[in-house]
């Protein structure tokens, strides 16, 4: 699973044989490019050797707004736009309106609330604007539902650009509100044609559009070199070495503004409403602190979205809760998860291919839950699981698993640091379950990132300097 309940996917809603002969399934969206061509930096010369990408540049975390100046510090998602294909004259929004429209339409549809109770996410009249949302993160993946050779093997490679973004409205004073809701937006760069299924019954397998993938990692290490050089500001700012957390060109003073402006026209020039495919929401009941509600999103050939099954429920159901504490069960489905069974892309979002209840292995933190608590060691063991990415993805491991690992390990096993982590973004309370976004924090809120996220980043990073960059740099020779 990735970062929020996240992944670019297209399971069935109306039989996935349907859905096959009407657009070749994963082939449906990336025809055609964007119109705008900006770049945020100069690319490399073809065969100059490029140096490897860190953590913090394709993981980008903004500062949380606390102040009315702030607002000019982030990326509202409606400034987002490209050039409009038939009319050079006219911009189209990266979240275009329909898909906003089914956006705030599921959020408040039977597919919101959690099977078996009244739990159901309410969005704020706020947020049911799309002015009010704003960028709190974006991620570079090279692959998902992840990148391991048995993953790949099973559901192919769908790189993607995912923006994390959050309602932030104004009071009276100017001054931002956060609200504790979060949404996911997921852009695909996918080759035309499919490969085929992993399994009999699994969908066709993506395969990357390698070209756009390469540009896009030229850009990004064009713009990391911008900065590391002083070309952004009166300070040279590196982000080699550096944990994760509020991104270095976002957090120094004499870069940030210069910064984002860079990261707006990088994501102008890639991403564009044909590529978004995906998106979820993590949220609340109308007007209520808690339970967290998850659900995915997913878009159909007709360009609707619709609500995802939960791919480790029962193939019926497609939310699931989190409650608070004193309550039981605190998860709601049950989960029945798979990551202790060899790597399958049968899961029980897909109809002909779900595996049977009794079929399936797995460990989840609903076990973290109960009275008594496991031990030590099984706890580790658990964590560590669900932790990994090449063994835990959206496919096998359910949602609230992947968003309170973290937090679990924290206030079970006392873990107070995670390498790799700056220790001021870790979860905050045991109400924090972002993964990569901004929590609260008292009366402010703050930036968050698990260890799930930094291990997802780690292997991005791995794969982009292994496979793209030290392979270009050999072919150049």
């Amino acid at each position: 699973m990735r970062d929020p309940i996240l992944i670019s996917y297209r399971p069935p809603k109306l039989g996935w044989i349907a859905l096959l002969v009407a657009c070749g399934m994963f082939a449906c969206t990336n025809k055609g490019g964007n119109a705008k061509k900006g770049s945020p930096g100069a690319a490399p010369a073809q065969g100059q050797v490029i140096a490897p990408l860190s953590a913090d540049d394709v993981s980008i975390l903004f500062p949380a707004p606390a102040g009315a100046e702030d607002f000019t510090k982030l990326i509202a998602v409606r400034d987002i736009t490209t050039s409009n294909g038939q009319d050079s004259s006219k911009r189209d929004p990266v979240w275009p309106d329909s898909a906003f429209r089914d956006f705030v339409s599921i959020a408040a549809s039977q597919e919101a609330q959690v099977a078996g109770t009244q739990s159901r996410i309410g969005l704020p009249a706020e947020a049911q604007s799309i002015d009010a949302w704003f960028v709190a993160g974006i991620r570079i993946d090279a692959g998902a539902p992840g990148l391991s050779s048995e993953v790949r093997a099973q559901f192919g490679q769908s790189p993607e650009i995912r923006l994390i973004i959050q309602p932030v409205t104004r009071n009276p004073d100017g001054t931002p509100v956060v609200h504790d809701i979060a949404a996911h937006l997921i852009y695909d760069f996918r080759a035309a044609l499919p490969g085929l299924p992993g399994q009999l019954g699994c969908l066709p397998r993506p395969e990357p559009d390698l070209n756009d993938f390469r540009s896009i990692v030229a850009d990004l290490a064009a713009l990391r070199t911008k900065l590391s050089n002083g070309q952004l500001g009166a300070n040279k700012v590196t982000t080699a070495g550096v944990p994760l957390g509020v991104h270095p060109g976002l957090a120094d003073a004499t870069t940030a503004s210069n910064y984002r402006q860079e990261l707006l026209s990088f994501l102008e020039k890639h991403i564009a409403g044909h590529r978004l495919n995906a998106m979820a929401i993590a949220g609340l009941p109308a007007g209520a602190p808690r339970p967290w509600i998850f659900l995915s999103i997913l878009k159909l050939p007709t360009g609707k979205f619709v609500g995802v099954h939960g791919p480790t429920l029962d193939g019926k159901q497609f939310a699931q809760e989190l409650q608070g504490a004193g309550q039981a069960p605190r998860v709601i489905p049950e989960p029945h998860t798979n990551n202790l069974n060899p790597i399958t892309c049968k899961n029980a979002a897909i109809p002909t291919a779900d595996v049977p209840l009794a079929q399936r292995k797995g460990v989840s933190t609903s076990q973290l839950f109960v009275t008594p608590a496991p031990s030590t060691e099984q706890t580790n063991q658990i964590l560590d699981l669900i932790a990994d990415p090449s063994k835990s993805h959206f496919f096998n491991t359910d949602c609230v698993s992947c968003h309170t690992e973290t937090r679990r390990a924290m206030e079970m096993l006392n873990v107070k640091e995670i390498p790799g982590i700056d220790s001021a973004a870790l979860p905050n309370g045991p109400w924090d379950v972002r993964n990569f976004g901004w929590a609260p924090a008292g009366k402010i809120f703050q930036p968050t990132v698990t260890r799930r996220t930094a291990a997802e980043t780690a292997a991005v990073v791995s794969y982009i300097n292994s496979e793209v960059l030290a392979k270009a740099a050999a072919s150049s020779h």
